[in-house]
């Protein structure tokens, strides 16, 4: 039997599950959560600065004057947060993404006590699902 060489869109096109050498199903599970994460949690954090009338009747009154604090700046905290976490689940080391689906988890969980039952708890429970399929896929 003669073995035929053939490419990687050959391989594709043949259907049999191949992937690129380098990008196995699971790999490309993982970096589409991670990117998926990333993007809102960028976008969420970003526009914490560039809109926070938006986002600031979401931080709970207790949190005025916490810890000496006032909601503003709780706003511009959780906001770098953000940031710091859509950053941190791109880099490319297992542990650094992991450590950020577990802090995305806890963050998600947070704001979910919070929020209530509507229509922004159940995008924050589609995230949550899929930054602890990201801690599983890790």
């Amino acid at each position: 039997m003669q073995h035929e060489k053939r490419g990687i869109v050959q391989e594709f096109l043949a259907g049999n599950g191949s992937t690129l050498p380098i990008m196995n199903s699971t790999t490309t599970a993982r970096w589409t959560l991670a990117a998926g994460l990333a993007f809102v949690f960028l976008w969420f954090g970003i526009d914490k600065f560039i809109h926070p009338l938006v986002w600031i009747g979401w931080i709970p009154k207790s949190f005025d004057g916490l810890i000496g604090l006032n909601s503003h700046v709780w706003l511009q905290l959780i906001g770098a947060t953000e940031v710091g976490l859509g950053i941190l689940v791109l880099v490319p080391h297992r542990l650094a993404q992991k450590v950020a689906s577990l802090f995305i988890t806890l963050h998600l969980s947070a704001i979910l006590t919070q929020v209530g039952w509507n229509d922004i708890a159940v995008r924050d429970i589609g995230l949550l699902c899929s930054s602890v399929a990201l801690w599983y896929l890790i």
